[in-house]
Formats: C-alpha cells, sequence, structure tokens
C-alpha cells in the first residue's frame, strides 16, 4: 500500500497520516483515554492481561475493620550499664535461650526484654525455665492496634425457594404490589429458585425489614441470607467474542480547522495582503502534518484467564510538509532568494498483529488487597516504508527556475512480508470496594524485520527557462516522460538485508474510583516511549466518567490533555442487550466544534457468555 515514492507524492497532497499502535477502542475514545480494560472482556487483550485474571464469583470487595492484637513480653533485666545486659544477652543465646531479645532505655536506666508470646502461659513457660541469675521476670501485656481488611458481607431476605417456575412466577404476581418499593431478586441455585428482597449492608437492617409487617404477611418463615460481596455476574464473562468486527477512524492536522477555512478559503490575498501575511506567520516552524487513522479488528476472543487477538490490522503513515514548502505555495518563491526545503519526511506502515494472553491472580498472603499479574506475546507481520533522506532546492531568476532534489526512500516489498515480535505485562488491584488500580506496558520490545528491503535513490536537477515552461504546457503524455528521463541524474534501487524499525512500547497507569453504583470516575496517564520511526509524543493524562455502568445503556465522556493530540474531547454510549454489548464513540482533537483539528469515529460488538 505504500511502497513506492510515485505513491508518496500522491499522498501527499492529501496531507495525512494513518496512526496505529496508539489507536484505542471505542471506551477508550469515548472518555479520551481513560477508560482502559472496558467491561473486562475483549478489550483487556490490548491493554492489560492481568484482567484476564478477574473471575465472576469472587471475592473481591473489602471493608476495612479496626481491631487489636494482644501478645506479651517479658523484662529480664535493668541497669544503667548497657554492656552488662549486652553480656545477659549474649550468656542467654550460648546457653540456648535463642530469642529476639532487645535493650531499651527507661528514663536513665536499660532494659532487657523478649516480646512475641501469644499468651501469658507461654511467657511464665519461658521464664521459669531460664538460669536463676536472672534477676528480673517480669510478664507484660502488650496491645496493638491495626487496621485489617475482611471481605464485605452483604444482606437479603429470601421468601422463597422452589424447583418449579410456574410457582415463581405465581409468587411473585402475588407480592408484586406488596414489594413494588424494595430490590427483588432471582437466584437459580442448587435446583432451586430463590426469590430474594431487600440489598443491606448490615443485618440489624435486614432484621428490622424481616420483622416487618408487610414481610410477615407473605412468609412467616423467612429468613435472613448472608453473602460476601463478589464480581457480579456479567462484568467478567466465561467467554467474550469480537464480532463481527471493531473499527476507529481517526482524522486530524496541527493546524487547520473550520475557522481556518472560514477565513482564508475565498479571501482575497491580494487585495488585502495582511491576510496573506497572518497565514503565513500562524504556520507552525515544523510545518503542517496531519493525520487518517485507521484501525480494524475482528474475532478478538477471551476464555477463561485466556486471551486470543487473530486479526488486528493496525496502519500508520506519517507526513511532514515543511513550513519553506507551504510558503512557496501561498507566497512563491522570489528572484534570486534560493529555497531550501529539507523537513520533508514519510514514513509509513500497515500490519497485522496476532496477539496471545493469560491472566492470574496472586495467592500471596503478604498483598493487602486482591491482586492480579497477566503477560502477553504479540506477533507481527506487514509492510513498512520511510524516507531515509531528503534534501531539496528550488531557485528562480528573471527567466528561469531551478529545481533540485536528493531523495531516498526505505521500503519492503509485498513478497518480503516484514515480521516481528513483542511482549505485554500488567499488574491490577482492587484495593478497596470503591477503588481499583492497574499498570500495563503494552509492546515491550516489539519491532518489525525484514530479511530484504529496497533503498530507492532519486536525485532530479530540473532546469527550465520561461520559454521551456510555456512550451511544455502544451506537451502530451509521450513528451512529458521524455523531458522527465532529461531531468533525472540518477534513479537506482538498490537490495538491503536485514532492515528493521522499532514499534513503541505503551505505558498505561490508570485507576477508577466508584463514587455510586450510577457513576464511576476514571483517570489514566498513557505515555508512548520515544522511537526513531515514530518520534517522540507527550504523555497523555485523561480523565473520564462512566455514567449508569450497571444499566443497559451506560454512557461516557471525557477529556485529556497531552499525547498527539494536546487536548481532546470524547463522548459515547453503549447498548447491552442479553449477550450482546455495543458501543459507539466519537472525539475531537485541539477543540471543539469549528475549533477542532481532528476527530475520531469508533465502535465495536461483542458477545458474552
Amino acid at each position: 500500500m505504500i511502497i513506492h515514492y510515485k505513491y508518496h507524492i500522491l499522498i501527499s497532497f492529501l496531507f495525512f497520516s494513518i496512526r496505529a499502535q496508539h489507536m484505542q477502542i471505542a471506551t477508550e475514545v469515548a472518555t479520551a483515554g481513560a477508560f482502559l480494560g472496558g467491561r473486562m472482556g475483549t478489550h483487556v487483550i490490548h491493554s492489560n492481561p492481568a484482567l484476564l485474571g478477574v473471575k465472576s464469583g469472587e471475592t473481591i470487595e473489602r471493608t476495612l475493620i479496626d481491631t487489636f492484637i494482644i501478645s506479651y513480653s517479658l523484662t529480664l533485666a535493668r541497669s544503667d550499664n548497657e554492656k552488662k545486659l549486652e553480656e545477659i544477652k549474649n550468656k542467654l543465646n550460648q546457653d540456648g535461650f535463642e530469642r529476639d531479645y532487645i535493650i531499651n532505655k527507661e528514663d536513665s536506666l536499660y532494659s532487657l526484654n523478649t516480646c512475641g508470646f501469644k499468651d501469658s502461659f507461654s511467657a511464665y513457660n519461658f521464664s521459669s525455665n531460664l538460669p536463676v541469675s536472672i534477676p528480673l521476670k517480669i510478664i507484660h501485656m502488650d496491645t496493638t492496634w491495626e487496621t485489617i481488611e475482611k471481605p464485605k458481607i452483604q444482606y437479603r431476605i429470601q421468601l422463597l425457594a422452589t424447583p418449579h417456575q410456574d410457582t415463581l412466577k405465581s409468587f411473585k404476581k402475588r407480592v408484586k404490589i406488596k414489594l413494588k418499593d424494595f430490590q427483588t431478586k432471582v437466584v437459580f441455585k442448587d435446583s432451586l429458585f430463590k426469590y430474594f428482597v431487600g440489598l443491606f449492608s448490615s443485618e440489624e437492617e435486614a432484621v428490622m425489614l424481616k420483622n416487618s409487617p408487610t414481610i410477615q404477611s407473605i412468609s412467616e418463615d423467612a429468613f435472613i441470607a448472608s453473602y460476601y460481596t463478589k464480581v457480579p455476574d456479567g462484568f467478567v464473562p466465561k467467554f467474550s467474542i469480537t464480532f463481527p468486527i471493531r473499527f476507529t477512524i481517526n482524522m486530524q492536522n496541527n493546524y487547520i480547522n473550520t475557522n481556518w477555512f472560514n477565513k482564508y478559503i475565498g479571501a482575497d490575498m491580494v487585495q488585502n495582503p495582511t491576510i496573506k501575511n497572518d497565514l503565513l506567520s500562524s504556520i507552525p516552524s515544523s510545518g503542517i502534518s496531519s493525520s487518517f487513522g485507521v484501525n480494524n479488528a475482528a474475532l478478538d476472543m477471551t476464555y477463561l484467564n485466556y486471551g486470543f487477538s487473530l486479526f488486528n490490522i493496525n496502519a500508520y503513515f506519517k507526513l511532514n510538509i515543511p513550513k519553506e514548502l507551504t510558503q512557496l505555495l501561498f507566497d512563491g518563491i522570489r528572484f534570486n532568494e534560493p529555497l531550501k526545503i529539507s523537513n520533508f519526511d514519510t514514513r509509513g506502515l500497515v500490519y497485522n498483529e496476532t496477539t496471545f494472553s493469560y491472566g492470574k491472580k496472586l495467592d500471596l498472603k503478604q498483598l493487602p488487597f486482591a491482586t492480579y499479574v497477566g503477560f502477553g506475546v504479540r506477533y507481527f507481520n506487514g509492510l513498512f516504508s520511510y524516507t531515509e533522506s531528503y534534501e531539496g532546492m528550488i531557485t528562480t531568476e528573471e527567466d528561469s527556475v531551478n529545481i533540485f532534489s536528493d531523495m531516498k526512500v526505505v521500503f519492503t516489498d509485498p513478497n518480503q512480508i516484514a515480521s516481528g515480535f513483542g511482549f505485554d505485562l500488567g499488574v491490577y488491584g482492587q484495593i478497596n470496594e470503591k477503588l481499583s488500580a492497574q499498570f500495563s506496558l503494552i509492546g515491550i520490545g516489539s519491532y518489525l524485520k525484514s530479511k530484504e528491503a529496497s533503498n530507492w535513490k532519486k536525485i532530479n536537477n530540473i532546469s527550465i527557462s520561461s520559454d521551456d515552461i510555456t512550451e511544455i504546457l502544451d506537451y502530451n503524455d509521450a513528451q512529458i516522460d521524455s523531458i522527465n528521463e532529461t531531468f533525472s541524474i540518477l534513479d537506482t534501487t538498490e537490495q538491503i538485508e536485514n532492515i528493521s524499525i522499532n514499534l513503541p512500547t505503551r505505558l498505561n497507569i490508570a485507576g477508577n474510583y466508584k463514587y455510586s453504583n450510577n457513576i464511576h470516575f476514571k483517570g489514566a496517564i498513557k505515555h508512548i516511549n520515544m522511537t526513531d520511526f515514530i518520534g517522540r509524543i507527550a504523555p497523555q493524562i485523561s480523565l473520564g466518567a462512566e455514567i449508569f455502568p450497571g444499566k443497559s445503556y451506560p454512557l461516557l465522556v471525557g477529556i485529556s490533555l497531552g499525547g498527539i493530540n494536546k487536548i481532546t474531547f470524547g463522548v459515547g454510549f453503549g447498548i447491552k442487550i442479553k449477550k450482546l454489548c455495543f458501543n459507539f464513540a466519537v472525539s475531537q482533537f485541539g477543540g471543539l466544534f469549528n475549533s477542532a483539528k481532528g476527530s475520531s469515529l469508533s465502535s465495536d460488538f461483542r458477545f458474552f457468555f
């Protein structure tokens, strides 16, 4: 697709570049990058493989409890001479009474202590076996306060349990009016349909409702059921698949917006030269660049702890038009004032990545909260092309024009597909019932390498007079091809071996805070590391919100600063219909509406089972 320089010239006039690698799925587009991982499922393959370790039915919500631990210690000796206590300590260890002994200073005296006895009997038993030379054997009770986490328990009132669905339907119809102001739930477990009412964080609240006339009039045998708060069903599917397709389209540039068109297009710059001067001075010193992004994927799948992405096609094309060339287009060139053009650059990439991911929970008692880790392996194959060097000079005189260009372009041939590998690492933590955080590195060490590529070198020196220009305007195609040959000094293509490019690694740091059941706040920091092929990209900070996450119509909104686009605004929505989840999102870059310098559109379909 992006191979020969003649295609580069055609694309150059379109002022676009295709960006991938840092493409965003629909939920990220809607929240300007704040929503990493989506609703678990297939989205986690490209954001954090650690999320594959989370399972429905797993207890992750915890509550903090202040408690204390009682232990016992012994004071063995006191003295104003610390060295004397050191001698006693060493003598005890030599005699086989090996323990952790501590010398503390209290006022003007030093004391020799040993602690950590779980009960007073253990302390007494140890002291009674000490040599008679130990002057003191005083037992102390120590209290240590600490805050611990325990799984959060919630309560419901069970009113009915029946194996017959018809009995359940009849019961629901009978109690519908009485329980219209209460939350109800039906669970099918152990071959029984169980009907619950209420959801309480304390047993006292559940008892009060159970003993109320409303519940007693329905069932005198009602009882309170307790259970640990667990990952909701559907939040982490057993199996999920992206089908038929997920896509993101992205168009942007660093300079032109609707206001620009309204101001300059159609303006008479001859009659009003100040407009032209304003236009030329406003062009960035780095030149004009823009982008058109495409990312398509199909058959992303997750099953239990495993994720697999088969088709994830990315494209990247970077084009930079130097400011000197835009000055030539809008202002022309003055006689005997050579115009040097050397910042012209094109870089193109089209590739597919196949990804295998795995995540699991870390069962370590030392960890203060539920923690998950994951890793992934990525296989790339595709084509790339880039301008290795370019030098250009345009000179005009009263009766002639001279254009010199020297360009080298490296590109891979379709019969020599480049390939490479990359790796993913991720960590996810459910800190408490409201707060979670995650960290991931996507595409570590990613590269594309071709055993053989082409290096195309082209040098032109065009020198024509005013009279020649008049004649050339009347040339046919054959004559134009003939004169082009006379301008060419060098036009060769060499084969080079083992050419490669590095793809950037993406660092993600994100958090999620559940303000309420109806709104979740999200934040993320994303950084794409610098490579020679991609260039430098500023870190991006994103803030977003998900509204009605548990409903069938969740809404998403977000804003970000930094990154490629400097500032991004996003909005989107989802539709959940049984096993199908559809997401749609749009965002604008560099401003809103007429001030925006680009926009993005993204959508995906996923099935959960």
